[in-house]
């Protein structure tokens, strides 16, 4: 991935870090034992607060985890969620004795979120989405860099998906640490492949042969797609193409570079790599072999311009052949085929000519105002050990883990049978499969959030838009860059 702009802020930074360093080497004599309160701090916005923590320790410093420390997870849907935390925490605590994690699991707005980081009030280690790592490290700056304790407390790096790696840091230091990984596959339904007794190889057998394309897959589609007295009655696939996990690897995957965060600017009409990619989309959905799916669920939506297809009597997993799916929506998927007796699976996405996959995760981050920053960097690195992920991911409710020693047990390949141990098991391979192809999943992970609502709302749009003949593709991204670089060059880091 392309490092983002060093701005005069970013540059102004790196250099009181530098200074912070060789103050805090000058202050540790021979024989004394460093403390992180030897690093110099700036000034507290508050009289009630700790001063911000820059997270720059001294070599050789062992941190001290004890005491308490308080985290905050506030997007908690489900009981299974809570209990994944729970896990993680409790091992946590059984590792470090000396320390006491207090632990908030609930459902906050954003909003609440923001006002609890302006108030100083938030919790020492609290939840991230990938989407606000920038705004939270660089934009609010109230994350504390943990690269020094990476260090101290000698975690590999090496044995973490590169992507997950990615999605925590802001040039080149890392500031979140992700506690999952996922990425866009798609699952199908194979009975009604055998329905419609199409003599097809399995999409799965495709993948493991390096031959499962976009090409090879918008055959399949149209193949499988029937019409009858001019009613589509199954159709291939249902893709949400508004979503930019999904089309962030077709504006990437013929060549194209949709933004530059070094001269500041977005490329999706002047970039023509980019622009056929959108396109590509939007003549698979043209095709009639595939419909746009605006939300998950199917409603009436154009499969082409002159014939309009109400899905609102069909059934998704009965009369749609292949469906974007992520790893939250797995099980509640794959029990919608059970309950309705169809055989079933998952496969990667398929290939572009530029392999790319919408990736997306969220973590933990360190606020930098807190009163125990060793105990808070320990809790957050422990997401990057085997230990931390097995016990994050190794009970229902967990997700793919980021840790590559992990990626072929079966602790999180539930809670269906894995296609590795049964014929008749579900293909767990295609959520880590092909990690090399993965690409940002969220606009905001690479450009300012104000730029990135530009981006998304033309992106929701576009495609159905420009299948009804509402829109022209090419004067619609013209008119969005336009607007998004015009924001952009008046932005300041």
């Amino acid at each position: 991935m392309k490092a983002r702009c060093f701005s005069f802020t970013t540059i102004f930074r790196i250099v009181f870090l530098a200074l912070s360093i060789m103050l805090c080497i000058t202050a540790c004599g021979p024989g004394e034992t460093p403390s992180a309160t030897d690093v110099p701090t700036a000034t507290p916005s508050a009289s009630d607060s700790p001063a911000p923590t820059t997270g720059v320790i001294c070599p050789g410093y062992a941190p001290e985890v004890k005491g308490k420390v308080s985290l905050l997870f506030h997007q908690a849907w489900t009981g299974i969620e809570k209990r994944s935390v729970e896990n993680w925490v409790a091992n946590f605590e059984r590792s470090h004795p000396k320390v006491e994690v207090e632990t908030e699991i609930t459902l906050l707005s954003q909003d609440t979120i923001d006002a609890q980081i302006a108030s100083n009030s938030i919790a020492d280690v609290f939840f991230v989405k990938d989407s606000d790592v920038y705004k939270y490290a660089v934009t609010k700056d109230v994350l504390m860099p943990l690269d020094n304790y990476i260090s101290a407390f000698e975690i590999d790096t090496s044995n973490v998906l590169p992507q997950a790696l990615e999605l925590g840091r802001v040039d080149g230091r890392t500031y979140v640490i992700m506690r999952d990984y996922s990425h866009v596959v798609l699952c199908y339904n194979k009975t009604l492949i055998e329905y419609l007794a199409i003599d097809l190889e399995d999409p799965v057998e495709l993948d493991k042969k390096g031959e499962w394309t976009w090409d090879t897959f918008k055959n399949y589609c149209e193949r499988l797609t029937v019409k009858e007295e001019g009613n589509t009655t199954v159709i291939g696939a249902s893709m949400r193409f508004g979503d930019s996990p999904l089309w962030i690897p077709f504006a990437e995957g013929l060549g194209g570079k949709w933004y530059d965060s070094v001269d500041k600017k977005v490329s999706f009409a002047s970039d023509d790599k980019v622009t056929a990619g959108i396109m590509e989309m939007a003549d698979a959905i043209k095709s009639g072999n595939m419909v746009f799916n605006p939300n998950g669920t199917i409603t009436s939506v154009p499969v082409t311009r002159d014939d309009l297809v109400d899905f609102n009597s069909l059934d998704l997993a009965a009369q749609v052949v292949f469906q974007d799916i992520r790893i939250s929506e797995f099980e509640a998927k794959g029990q919608t085929y059970i309950d309705n007796d169809f055989e079933w699976d998952i496969v990667s996405f398929p290939a572009l000519p530029t392999h790319k996959v919408g990736t997306s995760t969220s973590g933990f981050a360190v606020f930098n105002r807190n009163n125990n920053p060793d105990a808070a960097a320990a809790l957050c690195l422990s997401l990057y050990t085997e230990e931390g992920q097995l016990a994050y991911h190794g009970q229902e409710g967990g997700s793919v883990p980021n840790i590559k020693n992990l990626r072929d047990q079966v602790f999180w390949r539930m809670p269906f049978e894995d296609k590795n141990h049964s014929e008749d098991g579900i293909y767990y391979d295609a959520f880590i499969s092909h990690p090399e192809a993965d690409t940002y999943g969220q606009v905001d992970c690479v450009v300012p959030k104000e730029i990135a609502e530009i981006i998304t709302e033309c992106m929701a749009n576009i495609i159905p838009e420009s299948v009804n003949g509402t829109m022209d593709i090419n004067t619609a991204l013209a008119t969005m860059e336009q607007q998004a670089n015009a924001l952009w060059a008046t932005m300041k880091e």
